[in-house]
């Protein structure tokens, strides 16, 4: 969040009543709202302002995602709505907010209920998170000299201390009774709930570390992947050259990818968020969660794969249980802060769970493993656990992949791949019903409101699609799985010498790493930063491949 830029205070006023004035006078509920907005100001210094730290004790106060959407609004967005601009010093005394409302809301009474809403944000989007205050009740009593500071919420975050933009006009409805008066789109949100406290300072603190380090962590992980497969793929093609110390060293390092993403995504759990934390567990999680599974390599160098997939899913499942709080603030990719998605399964982490799901599923009988890729197809996609359609749509398009790859020479072409598109179809019917029913508002359900015929889903796809390009176009890195996905599903459809050993000494291994391949251009194409998405898909196919070569082609060079 950038300093307040206190050039300008542009204040939007609701005057919400049943009647006219003399109808109001005879109402038992003379409702009305204040809406103030103080464009550039960050959460701290929205709080440090005397009425409205006071206001918060009345109410609460929070995190405002999206706030864009609140600067955006049109008049009017609530039957009665003004606007006028006061200088910044308007706000600098006690009583100066309470003097603003009984200035442009006439109808207040000293014993009518007031809402009184303060945002801070920056009026250019894309804005980051900004603070928000709201409080209500008589005027006398909005604005006291002690008492405990609350907090809010909202069923649109489902985070304590943390609401979103469209929030501000669902709540002014539902406070005032009367519907929005907009023409076109209107902004999703649900009423904003004052909690008990304190507000979210230490949250907000994080979330500003999180945006300094998560593009230079990120970077480095990216440097990390990039030189662990072009040493493998140097490695392979150099042969009996290469010490076998070498070789097993970046063996290990190529079947690192999975954890050194949980590691990324683990960060948010950290009490402190910073180098000096998140970095050492980042490694530790990386090295030892990978070689904790060394000892199956004795029995079999396939059976690696199986545990480090096994212990990605089962970190998984934890966070799921958690409810998805290291989301807030990871390192691998953005914040749940930053608006696009406030719970469930980040796009960035959809190819761990398509890589973990058949790293373990390639030692199953067939039947086993579809029902372990449909089973992670739900988790993804469901309401309260994943809440990520494209996730589970990936999902079930892999089980429908890994039931034709499998079953290629009983199913045929054709049935193989009325197999696939059946499987991801059926799968992806379950998630929109699942949301379609539930009483919560998610992602999924705006998706289905918003994409009203095939007309609007077709345009949603698009823009999703638009979104990837654009994400490529910001970073040069989200570009290696676009272009290295076509290449790893071409060296697995005909391996060169160096790899061909592996593959052909466990069938399942290879449709493994073929259908995490290709299930990774479906994620791609299935969300909306395609490249985050398919990012990790590339990376486990990749490293999955090149590091069971390189380990099974060590233990070829010790027994000889």
């Amino acid at each position: 969040m950038t300093r307040a830029r206190w050039g300008a205070l542009a204040v939007l006023v609701v005057a919400a009543t049943l009647g006219c004035t003399s109808a109001l006078a005879q109402e038992d509920d003379l409702r009305s709202a204040l809406v103030v907005l103080v464009p550039g100001a960050s959460f701290e210094e929205l709080m440090a302002i005397p009425d409205v730290s006071a206001l918060a004790r009345a109410g609460g106060g929070g995190l405002l995602v999206n706030p864009d959407d609140v600067v955006e609004l049109e008049d009017p967005f609530v039957p009665g709505v003004t606007r006028t601009i006061s200088d910044p010093g308007d706000l600098a005394d006690p009583g100066d907010l309470l003097t603003l409302a009984e200035r442009h809301l006439p109808f207040v009474q000293r014993d009518a209920d007031l809402m009184v809403i303060v945002l801070g944000a920056d009026p250019e989007p894309p804005a980051d998170a900004g603070g928000i205050v709201v409080a209500e009740g008589p005027p006398e009593e909005l604005f006291p000299d002690g008492g405990i500071q609350g907090s809010l919420t909202s069923d649109s975050t489902r985070r304590d201390g943390v609401v979103n933009g469209g929030d501000v006009r669902a709540t002014l409805v539902d406070y005032l009774g009367r519907a929005p008066l907009v023409s076109g789109e209107v902004l999703a949100g649900e009423p904003i709930e004052i909690i008990e406290g304190p507000p979210p300072f230490e949250l907000h603190e994080r979330y500003l570390a999180q945006r300094r380090m998560y593009v230079p962590v990120g970077t480095a992980g990216a440097i990390y992947f990039v030189l662990g497969g072009v040493g493998a793929i140097a490695v392979l093609a150099l042969g009996d050259r290469v010490p076998n110390r070498i070789r097993r060293i970046l063996g290990w390092w190529s079947l690192s990818v999975p954890m050194l993403a949980v590691g990324m995504l683990a960060v948010g759990h950290l009490p402190e968020l910073s180098y000096a934390t998140a970095v050492p567990m980042i490694a530790i999680v990386t090295v030892f969660g990978t070689m904790a599974f060394s000892p199956l390599e004795r029995r079999d160098v396939a059976l690696v794969p199986v545990g480090i997939g096994l212990a990605a899913l089962a970190y998984f499942l934890l966070e799921a249980i958690l409810g998805w709080s290291g989301m807030l603030t990871p390192l691998l990719g953005g914040s749940q802060l930053d608006g696009g998605r406030f719970y469930g399964l980040p796009n960035v982490a959809i190819g761990v769970l398509i890589g973990s799901g058949l790293w373990v599923a390639h030692r199953l009988r067939t039947a086993h493993g579809f029902v372990l890729l449909c089973g992670l197809g739900l988790f993804a996609g469901v309401p309260y656990l994943g809440t990520n359609l494209g996730g589970g749509v990936s999902l079930f398009a892999a089980a429908g992949l890994w039931l034709a790859v499998r079953e290629r020479h009983r199913l045929g072409v054709w049935k193989g791949l009325g197999a696939f598109v059946g499987v991801a179809l059926l799968g992806t019917a379950v998630i929109l019903l699942a949301h379609a029913i539930s009483p919560l508002e998610t992602h999924v359900s705006r998706f289905e409101e918003d994409a009203s015929g095939l007309a609007g889903v077709v345009e949603r796809v698009e823009d999703r699609l638009q979104v990837g390009f654009d994400l490529i176009a910001r970073n040069p890195f989200a570009l290696i799985p676009v272009v290295g996905l076509p290449i790893a599903i071409a060296s697995v459809l005909r391996p060169p010498a160096q790899l061909r050993p592996s593959l052909e000494r466990d069938p399942a291994w290879r449709d493994a790493i073929l259908v995490t391949l290709l299930a990774g251009v479906v994620a791609y194409v299935a969300n909306d930063s395609g490249p985050a998405a398919a990012g990790f898909a590339f990376g486990m196919g990749l490293g999955g491949l090149l590091g069971v070569s390189l380990l099974l082609g060590a233990e070829k060079m010790v027994n000889r």
